[in-house]
């Protein structure tokens, strides 16, 4: 799914931006700083707490007391969370006038199975919910947090990802991070980028100069003469002929090949294929190369490739033969 991101600012905030899709990261905002001032604001339904299964009052006050207490601590752990807010538009003119310094700014296009893939895939990720009412906590939702992750994002969904009714044309989709701050990405998520109708020429020509090299389109938002709509106009890289973005070929181990009865037949084809890891923008030694036991078939096998990032994160390309066969190096 493609999602976008609206930036737009000042000089000193477009500049911190832009040195973020630079390094190729994304900041996860804390909770408490969102401009919705009712983020995070649930009820909860202190009623069906009540439980029928102690002899006493006593007894079930204390039960009913520790599960909201537990409750009250969930959420007060869950404040530290942090926020990066997303549109399935990247045409609505609010979100221009808002979040892009009234259509000066730019907005990014990302897709978003490879944005969290590189160090965000264990996040939460979800669709903004958007209600008339603040929604409501139950003993239900806490009680069921066991039953499963479908069970964990529910309680999730009302505590961190529903907002009032007047926000639904941001059509929100948001990456709730354990922790705010800075998170690396795989640069190859980032599809696009478009520019406000009032972007000013030298503006974009600095975007295209630090970014070159990264096979990025680039757009021009134009209001249409006769409606309200926003279109996009491709214009031209003036830096596509530039070097290309992390393209050191990663070193082999000696041995990375261990050849046996199994895999001597495709020595060839494993060689190939560390050749085509070596060529992964962030792939610095590859130590493993050998079939797959668990995917491909005897007419194409598969071959992975295990390789060490530069900050010594272990990763494994997975490549049929068939594929390896049409890469051209």
């Amino acid at each position: 799914m493609r999602v976008f991101k609206y930036r737009g600012g000042d000089k000193e905030i477009l500049k911190r931006d832009l040195r973020s899709i630079v390094d190729d990261t994304l900041y996860s905002a804390p909770i408490d700083s969102l401009n919705d001032i009712f983020e995070f604001k649930v009820l909860i339904d202190e009623e069906s707490f009540n439980f029928n299964l102690f002899n006493n009052n006593i007894e079930h006050e204390f039960f009913k007391n520790g599960l909201i207490d537990i409750l009250l601590e969930y959420i007060k752990v869950a404040h530290g969370y942090g926020v990066y807010s997303l549109s399935k538009s990247y045409s609505d003119e609010l979100l221009w006038t808002y979040y892009a310094n009234s259509h000066q700014g730019f907005c990014i296009e990302y897709e978003l199975d490879e944005l969290v893939a590189y160090s965000l895939n264990d996040e939460y990720i979800t669709d903004v919910d958007y209600q008339k009412s603040i929604p409501t906590i139950t003993s239900v939702d806490l009680l069921n947090i066991k039953g499963g992750d479908d069970n964990y994002r529910s309680i999730n969904r009302k505590l961190i990802a529903t907002k009032s009714k007047k926000w639904g044309h941001e059509c929100e989709v948001r990456i709730v991070t354990g922790t705010s701050g800075l998170h690396k990405y795989d640069f190859r998520s980032l599809k696009a980028i478009y520019f406000g109708h009032r972007a000013k020429t030298s503006f974009i020509k600095t975007v295209m100069k630090v970014l070159k090299g990264r096979e990025i389109k680039y757009y021009k938002m134009n209001p249409q003469k006769d409606s309200y709509i926003l279109d996009r106009v491709e214009i031209n890289d003036k830096y596509s002929d530039g070097f290309k973005y992390r393209s050191e070929l990663a070193t082999v181990e000696e041995g990375a090949i261990y050849l046996t009865e199994s895999n001597e037949m495709y020595n060839d084809v494993l060689l190939k294929a560390i050749e085509i890891a070596r060529r992964e923008p962030y792939s610095k030694t590859i130590t493993m190369a050998d079939l797959s036991v668990n995917k491909g078939s005897a007419d194409n096998p598969v071959i992975y490739v295990y390789y060490l990032t530069e900050d010594d994160k272990g990763m494994k390309l997975y490549l049929s033969k068939d594929e390896i066969d049409k890469f051209v190096l």
